[in-house]
């Protein structure tokens, strides 16, 4: 009788793929427990505000309402992707584009920690409006992203249509807009500098993403030559 043994290789096999479930699960389900909050946030929202009012009332009411379920279904197509994106073929090396990308997540939250500027009702309806836009656009872009979609600095597969057809990091800039909504409601002198800190870490990002896309796909190059980096025919 034949028994069956652990190779190293077999035994590094494993781990890898235990990695892998464990680099897919434990994000997914952060993002689905925020979901969940967003979802009892929206619920509460409803409970103690009217859509009854003027007309401007009414359209903060709607704008906030539309926001926040915008927002809700981004973090839910992101808790879905984590679970269903494709394996890296090329990963960043070294810590720090790691620790770049887990700030670029998490460091625009440190805006909300400050008191609420004191805006007037249209200032509202602005900054709720810059908001909506922002995270719809980004839904659309994670979207067409599907699969592909990476928190970390990965290469899965090389997307160049849609929106990446017009700029090589639509999803950032659609991020930093909605972000740029959030520094308007929190607005001050150091929530300007969070952000600006923040677009320079996003900015870091960008960087390291593409050298992992230009050394995973050759063809990456010749994509990189013909599109922006953010802005169409200037950057």
């Amino acid at each position: 009788m034949m028994k069956e043994y652990d190779t190293p290789r077999s035994s590094q096999f494993n781990r890898v793929k235990l990695f892998d479930v464990i680099s897919r699960i434990v994000p997914s389900s952060f993002f689905l427990f925020v979901v969940l909050l967003k979802v009892v946030d929206l619920y509460v929202f409803l409970r103690e505000h009217s859509a009854a009012g003027n007309n401007t009332e009414f359209l903060r009411f709607l704008a906030d309402v539309v926001s926040k379920s915008s927002i809700i279904c981004f973090l839910g197509l992101m808790s879905i992707l984590f679970l269903i994106r494709l394996e890296p073929i090329e990963k960043a090396r070294g810590i720090l584009p790691r620790v770049t990308a887990i700030a670029g997540t998490f460091f625009m939250s440190l805006v909300t920690f400050f008191p609420r500027a004191n805006l007037t009702m249209v200032q509202t309806v602005i900054a709720s409006s810059i908001c909506l836009v922002g995270t719809a656009m980004s839904l659309f872009v994670l979207t067409h992203l599907g699969r592909s979609y990476s928190l970390m600095a990965e290469a899965r597969r090389l997307v160049t249509t849609g929106p990446y057809g017009i700029i090589r990091h639509p999803l950032y800039v659609m991020e930093e807009l909605a972000a740029f909504a959030v520094l308007i409601q929190f607005l001050s002198f150091i929530t300007v500098l969070i952000f600006l800190v923040h677009a320079l870490i996003q900015f870091q990002r960008m960087k390291n993403e593409e050298a992992v896309l230009e050394k995973a796909f050759p063809e990456y190059q010749a994509y990189k030559s013909s599109t922006a980096r953010i802005i169409p025919r200037v950057y």
